[in-house]
């Protein structure tokens, strides 16, 4: 079971601003809450705002920048009432610094949570957004896998919008990592394209991957390229991506090498991208990265932990601290793999542990 994320993400950047609807996947979903609204409800419970990326700069002073509801009110966050706020708090953080990157998101869980999440990148650390140029070639679908898989995406959405499928869960399918699956009779037909096709143009979709311009089609690419059946193959076809110009295409790549490494009792994947990942200015990208590190540590134990955590150690802090389970989730089950304990909710400890364990 998944749970797919709906964000308003609000861009801001010495160049200008702009706001798109945007879709962000998820890891494993919780249990719904018990104080949440009914799911046929437009009210989502409000858990307040996380900020990620500060790392000189005063914390609290930047959050209290944000005038939103209090944490516990149900809202409709579609709505004016909401909005304006939202775009109002995030004009204040861009005017407070010179930010090199800052995103404000909004995020609508299918347990009928809601948070807001500020990303932001300081001036001085460009190294957090180590990002390949865009490519600008122009590749032919392949068999036109491409356009199939654009159409079958298409009819989940349909299916979705239904009822004839879960709208956040996950199906069966014959590739290395499954999104809605084929178990549906409108979609089972479709898959045999997919299992025949991809292997025999793999090639072909991942010039796709590396030099079309349209990030769709690159995202695509990822989509379909698991149906090779070679986690090698896989892996290194999938590994440059990890450093794409698009979020979209990030978030997959980082999806795809959790998934290889998941459930295996030896390092399958690279730490270092990995790591660096973590410290990526977009939450869809650390998530990811979170998932595939607790992955790694499940299949390595705490062999590598001085340098997960001279690496990355603070960003897992940072994610810890934050009240979307997005990020504080995989960031809570790496530190208490790493440190052979779990020492519950409490930031303080945690801070503590991990100052000792540097030494």
């Amino acid at each position: 079971m998944k749970r797919l994320l709906l964000g308003l993400v609000l861009l801001c950047a010495a160049c200008g601003t702009a706001s798109r609807r945007v879709p962000l996947v998820h890891p494993e979903v919780r249990p719904g809450s018990p104080t949440a609204p009914p799911a046929s409800s437009p009210l989502y419970v409000f858990q307040g705002v996380d900020l990620f990326g500060v790392r000189t700069l005063p914390r609290e002073e930047l959050l209290a920048l944000f005038s939103l509801p209090a944490p516990g009110t149900a809202l409709d966050p579609s709505q004016p009432a909401f909005i304006e706020p939202l775009i109002a708090s995030k004009q204040r953080l861009l005017a407070a610094h010179p930010w090199r990157l800052c995103t404000v998101s909004m995020t609508q869980l299918d347990t009928h949570e809601m948070f807001v999440t500020a990303d932001v990148v300081e001036a001085g650390d460009a190294w957090r957004m180590p990002f390949l140029p865009a490519p600008e070639g122009d590749v032919p679908d392949p068999e036109g896998l491409l356009a199939a898989w654009k159409d079958y995406q298409t009819r989940v959405w349909a299916l979705q919008r239904e009822g004839a499928l879960p709208q956040f869960g996950t199906g069966a399918c014959r590739a290395q990592v499954c999104h809605a699956g084929f178990a549906h009779p409108d979609l089972a037909p479709r898959e045999p394209r997919f299992v025949e096709g991809v292997p025999r143009q793999a090639e072909a979709l991942v010039r796709v991957l590396r030099e079309d311009r349209d990030a769709g089609k690159r995202s695509t690419a990822l989509f379909l390229l698991p149906y090779v059946t070679s986690p090698e193959w896989l892996l290194q076809a999938v590994l440059p991506s990890v450093k794409d110009a698009d979020s979209g295409v990030r978030n997959e790549a980082l999806r795809i090498l959790g998934a290889i490494q998941k459930g295996q009792s030896r390092a399958l994947i690279p730490l270092e991208p990995v790591l660096e990942a973590l410290w990526y200015p977009v939450t869809s990208d650390r998530n990811k990265a979170g998932w595939a590190l607790v992955a790694l540590v499940q299949a390595e134990g705490p062999a590598r932990r001085e340098l997960i955590l001279e690496r990355s150690g603070e960003a897992l802090l940072q994610m810890f601290q934050m009240k979307n389970a997005v990020d504080h989730e995989p960031a809570h089950d790496v530190l208490a793999l790493l440190a052979g304990q779990d020492l519950g909710e409490d930031v303080a400890a945690w801070r503590a542990w991990l100052s000792a364990a540097r030494k």
